[in-house]
């Protein structure tokens, strides 16, 4: 723990140049199709791990492609990253970004804090959300309350998710779940009908971990991915199906701002996103295209556009309840950062619910399993909230 901080400190110092250094990171990028423009990326979900998806992608951008990048993560009281925190200091980098790469769930923020985020969509700012962002805002009451998902007033129905992205967490207008999160995977490939779409070069056969959502695009919707759900949760050929191919991601040229505004921006969604869909290597190359593309840099787009990871990636097991905890934003500074550290803590496992829900979560994570009876045997003996997995 003392290493860590010491390696904190100094990644700090060394890595980023910004007021908000203790808070959010800064990647800058030197050379490249990015360089003079700005990305910020709110990572802010409790359950698919938006706080290791947006830093990759983050270094990605930044270092292969000249970008300046800003990520902007939900914190606990202590400055640790916290998915679903309550408080996201660093808004203000909106003010002068380029374009949103926007990851969150069901959202409870400062006013303040969403005061920024709202005039980012009042400018009419380009926007790339992923997986939960149809359902980012919830509990949001009095200045914001509409921007919950659930909102069902008709000045902003369904929120900012609905009225941005075109869904929200609603079965019938909009999205629902369409497999088995642990326990299916699917696979992503692009629509035909999109044939010829530049976010889509490169881009042949996703394998995403998370599991499907049964999204209904809006009708301004272009759509560009379909998804088919697995018997397997890791990659195969197993098609399960009884589940037919349903739509995965889509762009549209307008939204609706919180003001009732009309504003033609180009927005991007994709119903996948876990940090483990970041293993494949389209996956990343659908997300830095779709950037891209929002951005309006079209034009840079090339099929064998350079998408490797930079540093160390080793995302986390998706789930809501036990997950990395007590890492500072400044730990993943600079390109060598690990995502997460090594010897971070796992959070959660002195709650008996949250542990309970780990079954099916270990069954497909063999090293996750084996470190949690490392440090917890207990669990997995006869009586033990895990026996049997």
């Amino acid at each position: 723990m003392i290493l860590r901080t010491i390696a904190t400190l100094f990644a700090s110092l060394a890595a980023i140049a910004t007021p908000l250094a203790a808070e959010s990171l800064v990647y800058e990028g030197k050379n490249g199709i990015g360089k003079g423009k700005h990305i910020v990326f709110i990572a802010n979900d409790h359950e698919y791990r938006s706080e290791e998806v947006c830093p990759a992608l983050a270094k990605i951008l930044a270092q292969r492609h000249g970008f300046r990048c800003t990520v902007i993560f939900g914190l606990d009281e202590d400055g640790a990253i916290k998915g679903g925190g309550k408080n996201m200091p660093g808004m203000e980098a909106l003010e002068d970004a380029d374009l949103l790469f926007f990851y969150t769930r069901f959202m409870d923020l400062p006013d303040e804090q969403v005061d920024l985020l709202v005039d980012y969509f009042e400018r009419g700012g380009p926007v790339v959300g992923v997986r939960t962002s149809t359902h980012c805002f919830n509990g949001q009451k009095g200045k914001w309350e509409k921007l919950n998902f659930n909102y069902t007033g008709q000045d902003y129905m369904g929120g900012l998710g609905e009225q941005i992205f075109g869904n929200t967490w609603h079965k019938e207008r909009g999205q629902s779940h369409y497999g088995s999160n642990h326990v299916m995977g699917c696979r992503i490939t692009p629509d035909a009908s999109a044939a010829g779409h530049p976010i889509l070069k490169g881009v042949e056969s996703i394998h995403a971990y998370s599991g499907a959502y049964k999204s209904q695009p809006p009708a301004d919707a272009v759509p560009l991915l379909e998804v088919q759900v697995l018997n397997t949760f890791h990659a195969s050929d197993d098609l399960n199906l009884d589940k037919p191919v349903v739509n995965a991601g889509w762009t549209r040229d307008s939204y609706v701002a919180p003001s009732g505004a009309t504003k033609n921006a180009r927005v991007v969604y994709a119903s996948y996103g876990a940090s483990e869909d970041l293993l494949s290597e389209d996956g990343r190359r659908f997300l830095v295209n779709a950037c891209l593309w929002a951005g309006g840099w079209e034009k840079n787009i090339k099929p064998n556009l350079n998408v490797d990871v930079v540093g160390e990636f080793a995302p986390s097991a998706y789930n809501n309840g036990v997950g990395i905890s007590g890492v500072k934003p400044a730990e993943l500074a600079g390109w060598d950062s690990r995502i997460m550290p090594t010897d971070a803590d796992i959070g959660g496992l002195n709650d008996p619910a949250k542990v309970k829900r780990l079954g099916r979560v270990l069954k497909n994570r063999p090293e996750l399993r084996a470190r949690i009876a490392r440090e917890r045997p207990e669990f997995f003996q006869k009586g033990g909230l895990l026996e049997g997995f």
